[in-house]
């Protein structure tokens, strides 16, 4: 007699696997996946925690789910768009399954949400209270998990039709769907990306400390800052379209 599977069993996240830094729970389904979760997840973690200046104080947990639907459940947003790839639940990161990755994202992208989301775990710890943009912004780019031809596709539109947003456009807050449609994510990766390669990272980290303190920090204004930053993606990827 054979045994009848119950998919909601294999799909729930019932199993766990720890790593030096991480609890990693997932379900049967994505058993093939996971050694490549750990990997990335602990091969980023002296980076990001070094560059931060924080550590974790015990291990972080991570969520991992086949079923979109429930995802958005574990997420508090049952009714979350159909592109979400994960998020920050209570005390852990929650993130959809690689091997089922929502529409519009690949395997790689899947795993390297991840790593944003525990970057957003560590900005937290410095400051939990920055614009939407320099949140996203850190921790877009210190994943890389979005697409580099779907930013620089973005860049160069605004900048052809003039609607490049300004940095207080980008702070939708708690509004992250506001965010995802004025592009928040490829804005704000590129912004970081500027001041980065403009200023120094220790700028940038001065400025998740204190983001009210622009003048402090780089010497010039908020405007003078964004003008900084149409200059550096002018420079950096009008380039690519000649």
């Amino acid at each position: 007699m054979i045994k009848e599977v119950n998919k909601e069993e294999l799909y729930r996240p019932n199993l766990k696997i720890e790593t030096q830094h991480f609890i990693i729970i997932y379900g049967e389904m994505d058993k093939a996946c996971i050694d490549k979760v750990s990997a990335v997840l602990e091969g980023n973690y002296s980076e990001v925690t070094n560059k931060l200046k924080q550590q974790l104080e015990e291990k972080l947990t991570v969520e991992i789910y086949t079923d979109l639907n429930q995802l958005h459940i574990a997420l508090g947003f049952p009714d979350a768009p159909d592109w979400v790839r994960g998020g920050l639940g209570v005390g852990k990161i929650v993130i959809a399954s690689p091997l089922n990755p929502p529409p519009g994202s690949g395997f790689d992208n899947v795993v390297n949400t991840a790593v944003h989301e525990f970057v957003h775990i560590i900005i937290k710890k410095i400051n939990s209270n920055i614009p939407r943009w320099l949140d996203e912004g850190v921790a877009s780019y210190e994943a890389k998990d979005n697409n580099e031809m779907w930013i620089a596709n973005t860049i160069v539109k605004g900048l052809e039709n003039n609607t490049l947003p300004t940095f207080d456009d980008l702070d939708t807050r708690e509004d992250f769907q506001a965010f995802f449609r004025k592009d928040g994510y490829q804005y704000s990766y590129t912004i970081v990306e500027s001041i980065v390669n403009v200023f120094g990272y220790d700028k940038l980290y001065s400025l998740i400390k204190s983001p009210k303190n622009i003048v402090d920090i780089f010497g010039i204004t908020e405007n003078e800052l964004q003008n900084k930053w149409i200059e550096y993606i002018k420079d950096n990827y009008m380039v690519n379209k000649l």
